[in-house]
């Protein structure tokens, strides 16, 4: 069963591939496996690496933002209509978890009905050259929970299969060679689902030249004054 899998899953990235062939290709992402997202604590499975460039709550519908843990994490999911995702849902259980608003996105999420999704512009707005870390939540208890799910980024590289039931997200890491990223979203039963996903830039900032400067001059003064003291 798992030879068989598999073997499905490659086939249908290799139809992919051969279907886009023509399109520009993005970036190649490295996926892993990321932490679990459900019972009271399960908001503390966002990750909070590097810097926060948007956090997406799929709906159905554009809303109001939502914030997650505003004492703790504070982060602000904005809530949006994917076109990626032709259906919508609300009753996926909010994962037993103590942020309501946690609670609140993991229990709606979109879904696209007898296709898997391949979207070339999936993630847009980034800087080439610039290393970006996506985190992707998708999970419901309300039913179907062994039905397993998983990512691609266009260039045949896929993530490990996961269940809806488990709720452990996805991570994909990327170095930005274009202004958009590919991402692919399959489901066991054609039938894949996505809650929400953060997207992080990891990018180190590089202090421009006049700021370096400035910022050995200081330490140089500093060094000064130490050399006068012991004097």
């Amino acid at each position: 069963m798992i030879a068989i899998l598999v073997r499905s899953r490659l086939a249908t990235a290799a139809v992919l591939a051969l279907g886009t062939a023509s399109a520009a290709q993005a970036a190649s992402i490295s996926w892993t496996t990321g932490p679990t997202f459900n019972g009271p604590n399960g908001h503390q499975g966002i990750l909070a690496n590097g810097t926060l460039v948007e956090a997406v709550n799929l709906r159905g519908s554009p809303g109001a933002a939502i914030v997650v843990d505003p004492t703790g994490l504070n982060i602000s999911f904005t809530t949006v209509n994917s076109p990626f995702f032709g259906s919508n849902w609300s009753i996926a259980g909010g994962g037993g978890n103590s942020d309501a608003s946690w609670a609140s996105i993991l229990n709606t999420f979109e879904w696209q009905q007898g296709a898997n999704v391949s979207a070339p512009s999936f993630l847009s707005g980034l800087t080439v050259g610039n290393q970006y870390q996506v985190q992707f939540f998708a999970a419901r208890t309300d039913c179907c929970t062994t039905r397993t799910h998983w990512y691609g980024d266009g260039n045949g590289n896929l993530s490990s299969a996961v269940a809806g039931g488990s709720y452990t997200s996805i991570v994909g890491s990327f170095t930005a060679d274009a202004a958009t990223q590919w991402i692919e979203v399959f489901d066991s039963t054609r039938n894949p689902i996505l809650n929400a996903y953060v997207l992080r830039d990891l990018t180190i900032a590089v202090p421009e030249p006049g700021t370096y400067a400035l910022l050995l001059a200081g330490l140089a003064a500093v060094a000064g004054v130490a050399r006068r003291q012991r004097g």
